[in-house]
């Protein structure tokens, strides 16, 4: 289990990201979520871990939401930009 950056797509929206941060453990905000979690390739997707009242909670985030991460994902798409410079 590593301590992950995954940056998600336009399709997630800050109020889910909104929600991801209210969890205790893992951070969210500005198309990124921050934890502890791992991939999960046979699921498609990547496993974040909070804490949960009665022990250890799970969300799981779809390769398709992700634009990139930081540790263990071999397959993704960039879609969130970043818009115009200059």
């Amino acid at each position: 289990m590593e301590r992950m950056h995954v940056y998600v797509t336009n399709d997630v929206s800050e109020e889910a990201l909104a929600h991801i941060d209210a969890l205790d453990g893992v951070e969210a905000g500005d198309g990124v979520i921050m934890g502890m979690g791992e991939p999960r390739p046979d699921e498609m997707s990547v496993v974040m871990f909070y804490n949960a009242p009665d022990g250890k909670g799970e969300i799981r985030i779809p390769f398709s939401c992700i634009a990139i991460a930081d540790e263990g994902v071999v397959r993704a798409t960039m879609k969130r930009t970043g818009g115009m410079i200059g």
